[in-house]
């Protein structure tokens, strides 16, 4: 059994993306942050097996980690957490599952087909992933005016895309 006076270092490094999300932006719970990875997998991680999880009672699977990251990085509308975070806290394998499941949501999400999840770094597609959340779950929005911003999220996103290209062929030597 694991230390129960000290969570290892990759969950304490989720305890502190919990309660300081950064910015302006308030602590996040462990009950919300339990249900959206309920959300997310189902039954695969409860409330009481988080809890356990961040008091050291339980070491955590690698499956059980993605869930968390992922969980607390879409309650912050923001990638707090990536791959390379659990990597650098010796769980290589977590941060391999945790990049598989961003390039499987990125190949889910039908706003995002034009993205080639397999060339495309993890960080951006978490950021664009992080965006569409925050822009879908915006309270008191009409859906026809969530879909209109992410449309115009998507299409500045190419504008620029489109204007770096341009640039290359400018400058590229012939």
């Amino acid at each position: 059994m694991a230390d129960l006076s000290q969570p290892s270092t990759v969950v304490q490094y989720l305890i502190d993306r919990r309660n300081s999300p950064g910015g302006l932006k308030r602590r996040i719970s462990t009950r919300a942050a339990a249900a959206r990875a309920k959300e997310l997998a189902g039954d695969a991680l409860s409330e009481p097996t988080w809890r356990r999880i961040e008091s050291g009672e339980k070491i955590p699977e690698d499956r059980e980690l993605v869930l968390m990251a992922a969980a607390i990085n879409d309650l912050a509308n923001e990638a707090l957490i990536t791959p390379d975070d659990l990597s650098k806290r010796d769980r290589p394998l977590a941060a391999e599952l945790f990049r598989t499941w961003i390039r499987e949501r990125t190949k889910a999400d039908p706003a995002l087909t034009g993205i080639d999840p397999d060339v495309t770094p993890e960080h951006v597609q978490q950021k664009l992933q992080a965006m569409l959340q925050e822009i879908r779950t915006l309270k008191g929005v009409p859906q026809d005016q969530r879909s209109q911003m992410e449309a115009i999220l998507l299409s500045q996103i190419t504008t620029t895309l489109d204007a770096y290209a341009a640039q290359l062929r400018i400058l590229r030597p012939e």
